[in-house]
């Protein structure tokens, strides 16, 4: 993988991708040393709409913004095809940073299920209600978790 770096600076990564609370960051295909430009920014208390789709964090990278105490308002994450594992989902699980989420989309990563059952026993994400692991599979917290197949 090469380190080529496209952002310098978080300023670099913000520019013209904040909507009023959403950060939108789809596709810039940053990776997890350039994250840390973000995981270091106090701006990003002000953001409670975060999409990532589309880029290169890996479980690094989600570990590194699972510990992001700057997440604490984010309701709504998108994951999309990040090359996020188990492993990643379950430093998510474990956040004590990203007790507002609501809603998370983890779609086209390589997850196998141990991941997804820490989602389901997590204790720190206590308002996430909706999480979409693959297409056609959303699972829902209605006095419990129930999975409904889409299609």
């Amino acid at each position: 993988m090469s380190k080529t770096v496209k952002y310098e600076t978080v300023e670099d990564i913000f520019n013209g991708r904040l909507r009023g609370n959403q950060l939108m960051l789809s596709g810039i295909h940053i990776g997890p040393e350039e994250a840390r430009l973000l995981w270091n920014s106090p701006r990003l208390k002000e953001v409670n709409w975060l999409d990532l789709d589309d880029n290169n964090l890996g479980d690094e990278g989600v570990k590194d913004l699972a510990k992001c105490e700057y997440l604490t308002n984010v309701q709504y994450l998108n994951l999309n095809q990040n090359g996020v594992g188990d492993e990643g989902i379950r430093f998510l699980a474990q956040s004590k940073n990203l007790a507002k989420l609501k809603r998370l989309h983890l779609k086209n990563n390589p997850i196998k299920g141990e991941g997804v059952v820490a989602l389901f026993d997590s204790q720190m994400l206590e308002n996430l209600s909706t999480f979409q692991v693959n297409d056609g599979w959303t699972c829902k917290k209605k006095e419990g978790w129930r999975y409904r197949p889409q299609g």
